[in-house]
């Protein structure tokens, strides 16, 4: 068994703050959307985002600069604020511990990768990364959590991954693998539609690796 972390929403909390980064680009750049209407974007790639935002298939170009110009907002807002999710290190240790492989498929940017795990403390711990660099396409298309399974040298069936969107839930599921879903993002309503098993955090870690370890096998 191994465990298959998203980032955005699992390893931090950081919904309001792209909200917000979302705002300030819009408002720079003359998009229409309320801050509340950019929550249909999680766990897309910013290659996907910004596509739909401006209504065409931008130049690679100007697609880099525009996603990049958007991050670089998100992180100079959330710095001052980052944490991990509460109960998230112990989690993390007590696995770790255990001797369960944990990984890491985002959607997000190595830059923002970077500055979540660093800034968190929490980089050790994993020991596979995957990023938006390294597919083709975003979450809810499987690739990301097949090519990390194919890292981790397992099958999808013996992965257990945390996801807090909607798209990254679909994702897991379509890759074959049990999802736990994280209700940061969303409310644990929005979320019985796709998993039965939900968690607010990663408080109580020790029963939760438990009661993980003890999931029936798809």
């Amino acid at each position: 068994m191994v465990f298959i972390f998203d980032m955005d929403g699992v390893i931090v909390d950081n919904a309001a703050w792209h909200l917000e980064a979302f705002a300030e680009f819009g408002k720079r750049h003359g998009l229409v959307q309320t801050k509340e209407e950019y929550i249909k974007y999680f766990g897309n790639t910013n290659q996907t985002i910004m596509n739909s935002l401006f209504n065409t298939i931008l130049s690679s170009d100007k697609l880099v600069a525009l996603a990049k110009e958007k991050e670089i907002i998100y992180r100079e807002l959330y710095r001052p604020f980052i944490q991990a999710v509460d109960g998230l290190p112990f989690f993390l240790e007590n696995a770790s511990c255990l001797g369960i492989p944990i990984a890491l498929a985002t959607s997000a940017p190595l830059e923002n990768v970077d500055f979540t795990l660093d800034l968190t403390g929490l980089r050790q711990y994993f020991g596979i990364i995957s990023d938006a660099s390294m597919v083709k396409h975003g979450k809810p298309d499987p690739e990301i959590y097949l090519l990390t399974a194919a890292k981790l040298g397992v099958q999808p069936a013996d992965c257990i991954v945390f996801e807090d969107s909607i798209a990254g839930i679909q994702s897991a599921l379509s890759a074959g693998m049990r999802v736990i879903g994280v209700a940061t993002t969303h409310k644990p309503e929005e979320l019985l539609t796709y998993v039965n098993e939900i968690i607010m955090n990663f408080d109580a870690s020790d029963m939760l690796i438990q009661n993980l370890l003890h999931l029936p096998v798809k």
